[in-house]
C-alpha cells in the first residue's frame, strides 16, 4: 500500500498545482467619489453587477460618472425612460465626450423601452471598452421590475464576470439581490431648500448586500449630495 506521501507525489506529478493554497484575486473596485460610501464599500465592484436605490440614487451614478469619466475611462448609460439631463450631468463634472448615452423609447422598434433597456445593456458590455454601463430603470414601476425573471438578472450578472467593467442598475427597489454583487439602498434623512428647489440631500447609505456576501454592517453612515434628479 502506497504511503500518502508517495500519493501526494503521484498527483503532484501529473498535476502540479493539486495542492496549492488557492489565492482568490483582488477584487477590483471604482469609486463613487462620495467618501461615505467608499469608506464603506470601498466602490463600485468591477466584474459585477450593482444596484443602486432609493432616494438620490441618480446622484450617486453622476458621481460615478464624474469620477470614472475624469480619469479618462468612458461610460454608458442607458436611459431606459430618456430621463437623463446631460446639463446637469456635466455641472457635476461628468465628461460628455466620455459618456456614450443611448436614450430607449424614442426610436420606432416595437420593442417596450424596459426590453431594449436590457438588449442595449447586452451589446454594450459584450463590445467591451468601457469602465462602467449604468441602466437607470428609476421610472419604471416596482410592479413592472417585479415581473422580470431571475434568469435575466443571473444572466447579466454572469455575462459581466468575464469583463472589466462595473455594470450599476438603478432602481426604486433592489431586485436582482442575489445576482448582485452590491445592493445600495438610500434612505432620505433631511433636506435643504434654496426657494423651491431642492439643494441639498442628506441620506443614509445601507448596503444591503456587498461581494463577499457577508452579513451588511451595522453602521449606516449619512451622506449629503447635491440634488441634480431624484
Amino acid at each position: 500500500m502506497l504511503s500518502a506521501c508517495a500519493i501526494r507525489s503521484q498527483i503532484e506529478t501529473r498535476i502540479p498545482s493539486a495542492f496549492s493554497v488557492y489565492q482568490r484575486p483582488e477584487s477590483k473596485t471604482i469609486e463613487t467619489g462620495i467618501s461615505g460610501i467608499d469608506q464603506l464599500t470601498r466602490g463600485i465592484p468591477v466584474r459585477a453587477l450593482s444596484e443602486i436605490c432609493g432616494t438620490g440614487k441618480t446622484s450617486v451614478l453622476l458621481s460615478l460618472l464624474a469620477k470614472t469619466t475624469q480619469q479618462e475611462h468612458y461610460c454608458a448609460l442607458v436611459d431606459a425612460k430618456d430621463s437623463f439631463d446631460p446639463v446637469s450631468a456635466q455641472n457635476l463634472g461628468v465628461d460628455l465626450t466620455r459618456l456614450l448615452w443611448v436614450r430607449c423609447g424614442k426610436s420606432k422598434q416595437e420593442l417596450p423601452p424596459l426590453e431594449q433597456a436590457f438588449r442595449a445593456a447586452d451589446l454594450l458590455i459584450q463590445g467591451g471598452g468601457f469602465g462602467v454601463v449604468a441602466v437607470d430603470l428609476s421610472n419604471f414601476s416596482e410592479q413592472l421590475l417585479n415581473k422580470i425573471q431571475p434568469a435575466t438578472w443571473f444572466r447579466f450578472a454572469h455575462v459581466i464576470e468575464k469583463h472589466e467593467t462595473a455594470l450599476v442598475f438603478l432602481e426604486p427597489r433592489p431586485s436582482a439581490t442575489s445576482c448582485a454583487g452590491l445592493v445600495l439602498n438610500l434612505n432620505r434623512k433631511s433636506e435643504t431648500w434654496e426657494g423651491n428647489l431642492l439643494a441639498n440631500l442628506a441620506l443614509e447609505v445601507e448596503v444591503v448586500r456587498t461581494r463577499d456576501k457577508k452579513c451588511p454592517q451595522s453602521v449606516r453612515p449619512e451622506v449629503s449630495l447635491k440634488t441634480q434628479w431624484m
